[in-house]
């Protein structure tokens, strides 16, 4: 993987480095920030770096801290086995999961790989909630706290898609967020290149931002019909907490509002005057097209803007691509594939989910801004589903996503059109 500074090196290949030069763990094991990027098509290091960086808090956890997780996927047993062996040194582990990650088989009888069973038992994380670990699985067909079918083929409701973790204390580090845009399973690692954060509250008000979501996750999960609009948003130092799903206005149908589209709204900041603005976009499912319509207009008006999209069928909408063919600055299709020892190949995707803005936003200009989590640019995404998007303001940060993309961008795995 060819990249541009030894600083984005450490963050991109190393995986769990911290930003700028590699260094020793401090003796007091501190946490610092830090961004994270697999490579699917790499060593197996480089494929599991942000499993393993989540493995290395959760084992830097200690007695008496708390884990609060709330994820989609879970057929992780590294991460399943880091959690159950934190209860047994006397953490405090309680987890959220989707329903679609209860079953040990699916319809057609084959194994799910499901960790569900193992962390629900009496010997994982039980379920008692009255205990100091467990875990809780959302209600078949819908989120914690969406509730919303949006209609239409194939829509099975709403569902928890989450993909965070919270620390009261990692290392020597009090209150620390892990957001990512992987699902802890075999092939999100090895088959689509995912992004991570590592994010000390340092008095941010980040980690209780997360925090009282992850809760309202657990009380509406586990009692109550669900909401068909929950939409929070909650400003914390760097950072900014955009919390889903979010309905729209009265008399407009789900698809056809772009005044209550966050990130349309985000994108109504950006200034193109004289041309110095980028926007870099990492994207495994694009299907809004007011969003392509926003960005196709930022480039007429003098923006650059790029993007790399997963290349599964489906997972670039017609009116998505009709909109943005030869209307932006740059745009692959990331669908490659990688051999591996044995000979065998598979494909290679993108399943990031990032917004990078360089330039001028909300009037300042000169401005490094990540926006990340589990939100895809899809109707359910923004108005049915359990979702987080975070916005992160450090130029580190942001030097490191566009690292990335430029390392995915110049890559064997994305071919533009």
């Amino acid at each position: 993987m060819r990249i541009r500074s030894a600083a984005a090196a450490a963050v991109l290949v190393m995986g769990a480095s911290l930003l700028g030069a590699p260094q020793a763990v401090a003796v007091d094991d501190a946490v610092a920030l830090t961004a994270t990027f697999n490579d699917p098509a790499g060593s197996p290091a480089q494929q599991d770096a942000i499993r393993n960086q989540l493995i290395s808090l959760i084992n830097r956890t200690p007695a008496g801290a708390e884990i609060n997780g709330s994820v989609y996927l879970f057929t992780d047993g590294g991460v399943s086995g880091a959690l159950v062996a934190a209860k047994q040194r006397g953490v405090k582990v309680k987890l959220v999961v989707d329903g679609d990650a209860v079953a040990d088989v699916d319809a057609n009888g084959k194994a799910t790989g499901s960790e569900y069973s193992m962390l629900a038992a009496a010997t994982g994380l039980g379920t008692d909630r009255t205990a100091d670990s467990w875990v809780l699985a959302c209600p078949a067909n819908r989120g914690c706290v969406g509730n919303r079918a949006l209609g239409g083929s194939g829509d099975t409701g709403a569902i928890n898609h989450n993909k965070f973790f919270l620390f009261s204390k990692a290392g020597s580090t009090d209150d620390v967020v892990f957001q990512t845009s992987a699902n802890l399973t075999t092939s999100q690692r090895r088959n689509l290149f995912n992004n991570a954060v590592t994010i000390p509250d340092a008095g941010s008000g980040l980690y209780a931002s997360y925090r009282a979501y992850w809760q309202d996750l657990v009380s509406s999960g586990s009692s109550g019909p669900g909401l068909a609009t929950y939409y929070k948003t909650q400003d914390a130092g760097a950072y900014k907490t955009y919390f889903f799903p979010r309905q729209e206005k009265a008399g407009a149908t789900f698809d056809n509002d772009p005044g209550t589209d966050t990130v349309v709204s985000l994108l109504n900041n950006v200034d193109c005057a004289g041309g110095a603005t980028r926007i870099r976009i990492g994207m495994y499912a694009f299907t809004r097209v007011q969003i392509a319509d926003k960005l196709v207009a930022l480039k007429r008006a003098g923006c650059g803007v790029e993007l790399l999209h997963d290349g599964e069928d489906g997972h670039l909408g017609s009116a998505v691509r009709a909109s943005i063919a030869g209307n932006l600055t740059y745009a692959a299709r990331c669908a490659g594939t990688a051999v591996d020892g044995s000979g065998a190949s598979r494909s290679i995707g993108i399943h990031s989910k990032y917004l990078l803005i360089e330039g001028t936003y909300l009037g300042g200009a000169n401005r490094k801004l990540v926006f990340t989590g589990s939100h895809n640019y899809t109707f359910p995404n923004l108005r049915a589903n359990d979702e987080t998007l975070l916005k992160i303001d450090n130029a580190a940060v942001y030097d490191a996503f566009r690292a990335n993309f430029e390392s995915i961008r110049s890559g064997p795995h994305c071919a533009a059109w």
